[in-house]
């Protein structure tokens, strides 16, 4: 029987296997960040192959974590529910593999949400580049395009995105990152009209990895916009 272990910090792994006897056998692990952005839900609870997290997590709250494997590549069973029903909200099963990172992400419309998959590219971007992986999770709202830098035609980096569409990790230029992100309806051409969340002068980590998610500030689907960004991994 597999068991997820929650940590505040993935440091904690490098210590304990610093501490560890040496004549116990070396765990197997994978690693994952979850994270809840289920609209109308001020929290959920996490299963990992029927081994339920102790605390219910928030809305927009990433938990970083490792799980225990069998094997060097092993299917696990992640479930959602709802914390005083214990309702099954959704669940998926998903390969992980010795040593990976993964982001696993709830979303979608509350009546019938979804468990997003994705491996982390964990290498280091190009010099003066930053590395993104965004998430279209803004309840009734259709395609969006996002800009880096400025709302010129050549500064925009995604065309059309859909709702829940998770991007694959792209490079962008650290600097237009810092400067100014926007995003707005999808169109062929930039209208100030069409703009649904902008943030200038970004505290951008240089050379680093980020999930950018654009979703409601809280559970509140009528709640502001904004960028949701976690740091992730990178060696």
């Amino acid at each position: 029987m597999k068991k997820y272990l929650i940590l505040f910090s993935l440091l904690s792994i490098f210590i304990l296997s610093c501490n560890k006897n040496p004549d116990e056998p070396d765990l197997i692990r994978a690693y994952c960040y979850l994270y809840h952005f289920i609209p109308q839900m001020e929290s959920v609870i996490w299963e990992a192959d029927g081994i339920e997290l102790p605390d219910p997590q928030d809305y927009a709250y990433d938990f970083p974590g490792a799980i225990i494997l069998e094997a060097a590549a092993e299917e696990i069973e992640f479930t959602v529910k709802q914390p005083g029903t214990k309702e099954v909200l959704a669940s998926g099963l998903f390969q992980l593999e010795q040593n990976k990172f993964y982001n696993i992400i709830a979303c979608g419309p509350a009546q019938e949400p979804v468990l997003l998959f994705s491996k982390i590219e964990t290498s280091y971007p190009a010099t003066g580049n930053v590395q993104m992986q965004v998430l279209h999770s803004v309840p009734g709202q259709g395609p969006i395009d996002f800009y880096m830098g400025d709302t010129i035609p050549d500064k925009k980096v995604i065309t059309a995105m859909e709702y829940l569409q998770l991007t694959d990790p792209l490079e962008v230029s650290e600097t237009d990152a810092r400067l100014e992100m926007t995003v707005t309806a999808h169109g062929e051409v930039f209208n100030q009209d069409s703009v649904l969340l902008a943030s200038n002068f970004n505290e951008i980590i240089s050379g680093a990895n980020y999930l950018t998610i654009v979703a409601p500030s809280t559970h509140d689907t009528a709640s502001e916009l904004t960028f949701w960004m976690y740091v992730l991994p990178y060696q």
